[in-house]
């Protein structure tokens, strides 16, 4: 990965800047407080975003402005690619906008979360630490805040090793251990829960034969009852045979009396109906008499019912016309109303209401006149309506009488037309009677001959009633042992059911339970080979990755620290724990005991060689060609600013950015850029 440039709008103390950056050593030179260590952090936060607890938006959007963003340009892998992200002050706080991302000149909008997983995916970095707060490879390959290393350096043992171990990606190795444990553990709990479930597995076993041999006992009891059941069962259908021959005769009879009940029933029936028509004949012949006098020479009236349509039609229009003379004759009358009411008015009033100009005798007189005449004839006209009005009322009543009097005869009519209707009835009800007397009497002689036959038929059936029962009784006998015999069949089948039932159920649970066995074996071979090799195989290649580490982490550090600090009497070396120990004149010294540029060197040094370890540790890295070194030569000697153009000789990376204010050390490097700061606004040049 190379740096090509950087586009800064609104962080920090810069407003608005674009800085362009070569290949091979390039320096951020300018005072303390001008703004260079906010390249390095526009640069991080263009790769990174905002990083919870490290670097937030608060601390990078300038103040008094609400948008800021950063777009940084860098080639990876033989392709440029172009970052963009942005920054947005909210009520509270600020946060990221949405930016976008430039590859393969295709610019694609996305989210902060989704840039930075691409970023991952570019750096090659390793993908579980997407979600962590800090970017412990970048930050340690990288770049690197010098006071933040001299903070490590200084922490707890136990911590630091955990950093590194994290940062070495050695920790999954801790992880495999611990989740081993765990998994382990569970398997131990998985067996001795297995363990209780097949204690009882010898004594189902031992159970299940004793139930076999019940088994047995109940099949040879099925064996001896079977044979009594069957005898029992075909005396009872042998009998059943007699008694269904014995009933077949029963129902015969049966049939027989059934008949017999009929016929007579019928002949009762038919008795009861003769005598009711020998006492309705009179009164019918009596009714026919008593009609054909009220009907004879008497004519039904036809044709009425149009005339009587058409003299409602007539009473219709003769109602409307009225209707229409009242309306005449009421607007004349209150034409003549409205003009006595002006007589009135007119001879009342005095001025005119209008005009106000005097209104003489003259003109009420002509006024008066005038309504006079129109009264006059309005009362003409009404006396005319009045006479037409009584007219059309006359001829209303009229009609009136005609449409009664043509409903009077239809009614007369109508009872005569009824009447003969009935007449006709009864003579044919009549003639009907007459007829059924003579069939009733025939009918009766035939069917008293059918019941001397079906009695003559009844005597061939003289004892069967006392045969039937005496068969019932046998039946029931016969009944009585057979269902005995079902009785200890059926309990002797239901035992052997239950007992095969059992002993099913016995047989999955002891099947389930050798599963179980054969499972417990496995399990516990898994927990103890967990235990006594995994485990330890994992710690024993653990031991040696730390162990190689180590020893390249150590020797790096030795290199280092021996360049900077040229003093016979102090050697550096690293302990187990990757603390540096400084040995001066044969004695272990404390880190704080040192001056300031010796601390700086140390730092320096164990920085170095941590980047160096990393890189050749974890491969697919994209980011070993670029080192960003944030003032490295803090506190140094002159001297010591001297050592620092040979290590930056020995570093083999393609693009180093150095942040210091020393102007020594622009002799060092192949490029500078100076940073200034006026009236609160920074500039690279």
């Amino acid at each position: 990965m190379l740096l090509k440039s950087i586009k800064i709008n609104n962080i920090r103390s810069y407003s608005s800047q674009e800085i362009i950056f070569p290949s091979g050593k390039i320096l951020l030179s300018g005072d303390i407080g001008s703004g260079k260590s906010t390249i390095l952090l526009a640069i991080e936060f263009a790769l990174f975003g905002i990083l919870p607890g490290e670097l937030s938006g608060n601390a990078l959007l300038r103040n008094g402005e609400d948008k800021g963003s950063v777009e940084l340009n860098f080639e990876i892998n033989q392709q440029e690619v172009t970052i963009h992200r942005t920054l947005k002050r909210g009520k509270d706080s600020v946060s990221q906008g949405s930016g976008y991302m430039i590859k393969n000149k295709i610019r694609k909008e996305m989210t902060p979360v989704e840039m930075k997983t691409d970023v991952f995916n570019l750096l090659g970095y390793p993908r579980e630490l997407v979600s962590k707060g800090k970017n412990m490879i970048y930050r340690y390959t990288v770049y690197t805040p010098q006071e933040e290393m001299k903070r490590i350096l200084q922490e707890d043992s136990s911590a630091r090793l955990d950093i590194l171990r994290k940062v070495f990606g050695i920790d999954k190795y801790k992880r495999i251990q611990d989740n081993t444990a765990v998994y382990a553990k569970t398997l131990r709990e998985k067996c001795r829960e297995k363990t209780g479930i097949i204690s009882d597995l010898e004594e189902k076993k031992k159970n299940r034969g004793i139930r076999e041999k019940e088994f047995s006992q109940a099949e040879e009891m099925i064996k001896q009852i079977k044979p009594k059941l069957e005898e029992a069962r075909t005396k009872v259908n042998h009998k059943k045979e007699m008694i269904a021959d014995t009933e077949k005769k029963q129902k015969e009879i049966q049939e027989i009396k059934h008949k017999i009940t009929s016929k007579e029933a019928e002949i009762h029936s038919k008795k009861e109906q003769y005598v009711r028509n020998e006492k309705q004949m009179p009164e019918i012949e009596k009714q026919i008499n008593d009609l054909r006098k009220e009907t004879e020479n008497k004519t039904v009236l036809e044709g009425k019912s149009d005339e009587l349509i058409l003299k409602n039609k007539k009473l219709i229009e003769i109602d409307r016309e009225t209707r229409e003379l009242l309306l005449k004759k009421a607007e004349y009358d209150s034409d003549s109303r409205r003009s006595e009411e002006l007589k009135k008015k007119i001879i009342s009033i005095d001025n005119c209401p209008t005009c106000l100009q005097t209104v003489d005798k003259i003109h009420k007189q002509m006024i008066s006149e005038r309504e006079d005449e129109k009264i006059q004839k309005n009362t003409l006209f009404t006396a005319k309506y009045s006479e037409h009005i009584i007219e059309k009322e006359e001829e209303s009543l009229r009609i009136k009488k005609e449409i009664e009097e043509i409903r009077e005869k239809e009614k007369e009519s109508a009872v005569l037309r009824l009447k003969k209707s009935n007449l006709v009835d009864k003579e044919k009800q009549y003639t009907f009677l007459k007829d059924q007397q003579a069939s009733l009497k025939e009918t009766e002689d035939s069917i008293n001959q059918e019941i001397i036959i079906l009695k003559n038929e009844l005597q061939k059936y003289p004892d069967t009633e006392k045969e039937y029962l005496e068969q019932k009784k046998e039946l029931d006998y016969l009944l009585s042992r057979e269902r005995d015999a079902d009785i200890e069949y059926n309990r002797a089948a239901e035992r052997k059911k239950n007992i095969q039932s059992i002993i099913t159920e016995m047989d999955a649970e002891i099947e389930r339970k050798e599963k179980i066995q054969k499972e417990l074996v496995r399990l516990n071979e898994i927990s103890s080979w967990l235990q006594d090799y995994f485990i330890k195989l994992v710690e024993t290649i653990e031991k040696q990755v730390m162990t190689r580490v180590f020893y390249e982490f150590n020797e790096l550090f030795q290199k280092w620290f021996g360049i900077l600090v040229e003093d016979e009497t102090i050697q550096s070396r690293l302990d187990d724990t990757f603390t540096p120990i400084i040995v001066q004149n044969g004695y272990d010294i404390e880190i704080d005991h040192l001056s300031g540029g010796e601390k700086t060197a140390c730092a320096l040094a164990y920085r170095l060689a941590l980047n160096k370890v990393i890189n050749d540790l974890i491969t697919g890295i994209n980011t070993k060609d670029l080192l960003i070194l944030d003032e490295p030569t803090d506190g140094f000697s002159s001297e010591q600013l001297d050592k620092m153009r040979d290590v930056l000789e020995q570093l083999n990376i393609a693009q180093i950015l150095i942040v210091s204010h020393e102007h020594k050390m622009e002799t060092f490097v192949d490029e500078v850029i100076q940073v200034t700061k006026n009236e609160h606004i920074s500039a690279a040049e």
